[in-house]
């Protein structure tokens, strides 16, 4: 009896430890898996708010491309009007073209912003865009290549080349814009970059002419884009067409819309909100929220 109820004494004690153990593994292991899902999910966030600075610089150049055409005489008429800009882009660009001949191409046009020209919502634009077009800007088929020589918005020098199509039909204005061998520095971190978007005219298309000739238009957004860090890590976001970005043309921000971006395996949801015109987007993952302002 004695060594029995000695023996049932070393079992309790042994099970004891060994759920003493059990419960001290578990506690350290779910302690060190908070650790790193917190640090991921924040680089997400950062990520995440990056690419809405990043691509908002980028597709801004769309805008460009469809207003200096327009002020050429490059977008759907068989004129060259040297210098007949509208507002919208500041009254201090000047815009060459290598080609005056009517119906000729490419023609190469150089815009070249000196050195600041601030536009109607403050952002300011300076040095020099390359842009070679292959047929007019509305035309079905033409391109438009976009090369920043030592072009800036608001202090930040963007590289690359930005190919802009005419997928246009009889019914609707649609063009895709690719960006290839982007880069570009937020903070002290430069940032490679390149996306493909699909851009669809959803309003405004039948004003063509005049000052006014883009404030009414409105685009959507859909597509894919990537930012790749220094240290190999990239983060690729994607806007189907239900969540399609929607951006008005006389606001430099777009104004509604969401992304989904992939980070670090963690998704994080970019919300340009319900259509009100701001520089706001809320960046989120789960119950984690941050407020970013993007650039003008």
């Amino acid at each position: 009896m004695r060594s029995y109820f000695c023996f049932n004494r070393i079992l309790a004690g042994v099970i004891a430890l060994l759920l003493i153990a059990t419960i001290f593994f578990a506690c350290t292991k779910n302690g060190s898996d908070a650790a790193p899902s917190n640090a991921n999910d924040n680089l997400s966030i950062s990520a995440a708010g990056n690419e809405a600075t990043v691509s908002s610089v980028y597709n801004d150049l769309f805008s460009v491309v469809a207003e200096v055409s327009i002020n050429m005489g490059l977008s759907e008429t068989g004129r060259i009007a040297k210098n007949n800009q509208s507002g919208k882009l500041g009254y201090c660009y000047t815009p060459t073209a290598d080609d005056m001949t009517i119906d000729h191409w490419p023609k190469v046009l150089t815009v070249d912003f000196g050195t600041g020209c601030p536009d109607v919502s403050g952002r300011s634009r300076a040095g020099i865009l390359k842009l070679t077009y292959t047929g007019y800007f509305r035309y079905p088929g033409a391109t438009v290549t976009v090369e920043p020589i030592t072009y800036t918005v608001n202090g930040v020098k963007l590289t690359g080349t930005d190919l802009i199509t005419n997928l246009s039909t009889n019914d609707v204005y649609k063009y895709s814009a690719e960006v290839k061998g982007g880069t570009i520095q937020i903070d002290t971190i430069t940032i490679s970059y390149g996306s493909k978007f699909t851009i669809t005219q959803t309003a405004g298309a039948g004003t063509t002419e005049g000052d006014d000739a883009t404030s009414d238009d409105v685009y959507t957004f859909t597509g894919s884009d990537a930012l790749t860090y220094p240290d190999g890590n990239i983060a690729t976001a994607t806007i189907s067409d239900s969540a399609a970005l929607v951006r008005k043309f006389d606001c430099p921000y777009i104004g509604k819309g969401k992304v989904a971006l992939t980070f670090k395996s963690v998704i994080t949801t970019i919300d340009y909100g319900n259509g009100v015109c701001d520089d706001s987007v809320l960046v989120s993952i789960g119950d984690k929220v941050k407020n970013v302002a993007l650039p003008k």
